[in-house]
């Protein structure tokens, strides 16, 4: 019995933090969604292959997939300027949902944009403060073409 206090005191000191992961942000009725209905869309499977790739084309970090959300979640490109609350970063989503009309699926875009706040020692990646901005919808129009031509579909 002596030897299971330390398991249990590291998952009593393990499990707040693990609880306190920020949930992905890809919530439909939050942010500006750019989106197309692909009428005859290839399987699931190979539109979020689909996905993944056009993030990397868009010149986003590689992405984490989510099967069971139907979602690609690319890491974040981050652009740091000298000058105090220049710098920004953006993350792109692709989400892959069923349309309610029953016909094909629907492709959904959204890129998040944040300002880096600190002041003094702005080129620093690990001393940054992002603070939410307005999403970038022209961008996520383009990540969104990416993956339509690879389709072969004009959008």
């Amino acid at each position: 019995m002596p030897k299971l206090w330390p398991l249990l005191l590291l998952l009593l000191v393990c499990l707040p933090v693990a609880c306190s992961t920020p949930p992905l942000d890809d919530d439909d009725s939050v942010g500006q969604w750019a989106q197309y209905v692909i009428e005859k869309a290839p399987p699931r499977r190979d539109l979020l292959n689909a996905c993944e790739w056009a993030v990397v084309q868009a010149g986003f970090p590689p992405a984490a997939r989510d099967e069971t959300r139907g979602s690609v979640t690319s890491g974040w490109d981050t652009k740091l300027q000298p000058y105090s609350k220049k710098g920004r970063r953006f993350q792109g989503i692709l989400k892959v949902v069923d349309n309610p009309d029953g016909e094909g699926l629907i492709l959904k875009s959204r890129v998040i944009a944040e300002r880096n706040m600190e002041v003094n020692d702005t080129m620093n990646p690990a001393a940054a403060e992002w603070e939410r901005i307005d999403d970038e919808p022209a961008r996520a129009r383009i990540l969104m073409q990416h993956v339509l031509s690879q389709l072969h579909i004009t959008g």
